[in-house]
């Protein structure tokens, strides 16, 4: 079949597996060379095997949850949108999240994948305790923080090079709204942008919008915008019985 990245090039007449079972990864593996692909949302052809790129999304089950530690273990191929859903109305929000929310858990660990809040808190391998990494041999391997530390360094950030990816453990934060308190400072130049983001260490969340098709003194204008997750008090008087519940967006 077709496949491509988020980006949309390049793009492969591939073949694609969409195993169900550990044992049908093996299978695979002993074939011959793959590559484990999650929700396909990596910008360029990191999760594209011509030969044969496998589609962990059958592997979609949350496993466990501590609501002490707010742990929670899932197979590879659960989205970031199904944590969210599931888990935002528990008052826990995941630590890290990139700019989509239609990435697999096992593609944000393969690609350690960087959020808003990068300069305070780091990327999302930072929380991710511990990784079942089935490898070329077919065998099973647990690496953490302390059992296997170079293999665990290689798999965070890997881009799936040391093996697939089964499961993982990792901790979301708690929150006690849904809601982001935001905070938008214009900038009227890159230099201004710049000076906005190194007087907002201390923001949880900052990012900024720059427009790239200014010019002489307003070149690299940009809006920079801080956040942090909202507290009930900031909250409207309306929405305070229920700060989890988000309204939909509405689609044209």
């Amino acid at each position: 079949m077709r496949l491509e990245g988020w980006g949309r090039f390049p793009r492969y007449d591939a073949r694609v597996s969409a195993p169900r079972s550990e044992k049908d990864i093996r299978d695979h593996l002993a074939a011959g060379t793959v590559i484990a692909r999650g929700n396909g949302r990596a910008y360029g052809d990191s999760a594209i095997n011509t030969g044969n790129t496998l589609s962990m999304r059958h592997f979609n089950r949350m496993l466990a949850f501590d609501p002490e530690t707010g742990q929670l273990t899932v197979e590879a191929g659960v989205l970031l949108a199904d944590v969210i859903k599931a888990f935002l109305p528990r008052g826990r929000f995941p630590s890290v999240t990139p700019g989509t929310k239609f990435v697999t858990i096992g593609g944000m660990i393969a690609a350690d994948v960087h959020g808003k809040n990068h300069h305070k808190h780091g990327s999302f391998g930072s929380f991710v305790d511990w990784i079942d990494l089935l490898g070329a041999d077919g065998e099973i391997e647990r690496c953490s923080s302390n059992e296997r530390l170079d293999l665990f360094e290689w798999t965070v950030g890997g881009m799936g090079l040391t093996g697939v990816i089964l499961r993982a453990a990792f901790r979301l934060r708690p929150v006690v709204t849904g809601w982001i308190k935001q905070n938008m400072i214009p900038a009227p130049d890159l230099d201004a942008a710049m000076e906005a983001f190194e007087k907002a260490q201390d923001a949880t969340y900052s990012v900024a919008w720059i427009d790239c098709l200014s010019t002489g003194s307003a070149l690299g204008r940009s809006l920079v915008m801080l956040g942090e997750h909202a507290e009930l008090i900031d909250l409207p008087a309306d929405k305070r019985s229920a700060p989890y519940t988000i309204p939909n967006k509405r689609k044209r």
